[in-house]
């Protein structure tokens, strides 16, 4: 699946999700707006993946993923504030089999981060824990590899807005 697909499936199913009546108001769940195209590459740039091109395909099409409405919500942040490393970010997993540098992409409303491993560019989950001087202790094997790739991770955000709007029992969420 194209992004342009994955995003058209997408919006038919957020637009379904609007009319389902949980007996309270949703948040407002949507596909933000992509920045323009030159602002996209100029943050990919400093990202400094081994390969940006999912990453600037992803962001060309809409600036990351909103859905607090979505299991315990998931948020794949925009590209200015992935480019924007902050204090208390992980850059990098230490012990465990995933060690290496990482990328935070997103998260999810029970506390976990999505990470992408800079090299590989797969796609981890990380529990809350403790991020010291942007390392991450992984040493316990706590990270839950997800996805292969960025395009891999998205079709599992569908799956799951997709079960939400299905109400599909049995469902296996993103990282459980």
């Amino acid at each position: 699946m194209n992004i342009q697909s994955w995003g058209s499936a997408v919006k038919r199913l957020l637009a379904e999700l609007q009319e389902i009546d949980f007996g309270t108001p949703l948040g407002e769940n949507v596909l933000p707006d992509p920045q323009p195209t030159e602002e996209v590459q100029k943050h990919i740039d400093r990202i400094g993946l081994q390969d940006g091109t999912r990453l600037a395909e992803f962001y060309s099409y809409c600036d990351g993923v909103s859905w607090p409405d979505v299991h315990v919500g998931y948020f794949v942040s925009p590209i200015d504030r992935i480019a924007d490393v902050r204090a208390g970010d992980p850059t990098e997993l230490v012990g465990g089999p995933n060690e290496g540098p990482v990328q935070l992409i997103g998260s999810d409303g029970s506390g976990r981060l999505f990470v992408m491993r800079k090299q590989e560019q797969d796609v981890l989950v990380l529990p809350p824990g403790e991020i010291v001087d942007g390392k991450y202790d992984d040493a316990d094997g706590r990270s839950v590899w997800v996805a292969i790739d960025l395009k891999t991770f998205l079709q599992l955000l569908h799956d799951d807005l997709k079960a939400v709007v299905l109400d599909t029992p049995d469902h296996n969420f993103l990282g459980t």
